[in-house]
């Protein structure tokens, strides 16, 4: 089994220039500019989750929350995560730039910023997803817990 190399930026552009060819700066960057695409879609999706559950929440927490103690914790906690998740969303994936507007040097380099930001913005999508789910996991406690307590 072979082993897989985390490419840097650098290297990664010199990736997609041997899958793509490096006669077709057009394709590339048509190729980076669908990843944030991909990205947007996902994060407004992840968006989408944060809404119910404040949503829910707003109608159903406060009787959850006065069900026990634990209630009380855990959709306090899951609240916050899931809060943060989103500050995480629209301060990362969701922050609307537009890939035309940072030109370095040369193509090569403009392009390897592209990645560069793709990469900050897919990590800032993961952060926000493990804090939605850890969120989750708070408020599907305290329902838990309500169920059981009443």
């Amino acid at each position: 089994m072979a082993l897989v190399e985390k490419l840097s930026p650098a290297r990664e552009l010199e990736h997609i220039k041997m899958i793509y060819g490096s006669d077709r700066p057009d394709k590339l960057y048509e190729m980076l500019t669908a990843s944030f695409n991909v990205l947007q879609s996902r994060a407004q999706m992840l968006l989408s989750l944060v809404t119910i559950t404040l949503t829910i929440t707003g109608f159903s927490g406060p009787k959850i929350a006065a069900s026990s103690l634990l209630a009380r914790i855990s959709i306090a906690a899951g609240l916050a995560l899931v809060l943060l998740s989103a500050i995480v969303l629209l301060a990362g994936p969701l922050r609307l730039s537009w890939c035309t507007q940072d030109r370095m040097g040369d193509i090569d380099q403009t392009l390897i910023r592209l990645i560069e930001q793709r990469n900050f913005r897919t990590r800032r999508y993961h952060i926000a997803s493990f804090c939605l789910v850890i969120g989750l996991i708070g408020y599907v406690t305290s329902v838990i817990s309500f169920l059981i307590t009443g």
